[in-house]
């Protein structure tokens, strides 16, 4: 009985801070592999080249 109390004590813990620490490891990769990457700086600057406005005439 004191060993089942103490592994959902444990596995309460193990959940609380291994969680949040894979959390933050996933996301600490991520943001290297996207600084690391050329794509995603040339996705950037497509996309800001779709919202460039054109000025027109008014008599068209």
């Amino acid at each position: 009985m004191i060993l089942d109390g103490t592994l959902n004590t444990l596995l309460a813990v193990q959940m609380c801070v291994l969680g949040p620490r894979l959390i933050l490891s996933v996301r600490e990769y991520h943001a290297k592999l996207v600084a690391g990457s050329d794509a995603d700086t040339s996705m950037n600057s497509i996309v800001f080249q779709e919202h460039v406005h054109i000025s027109t005439s008014s008599n068209v």
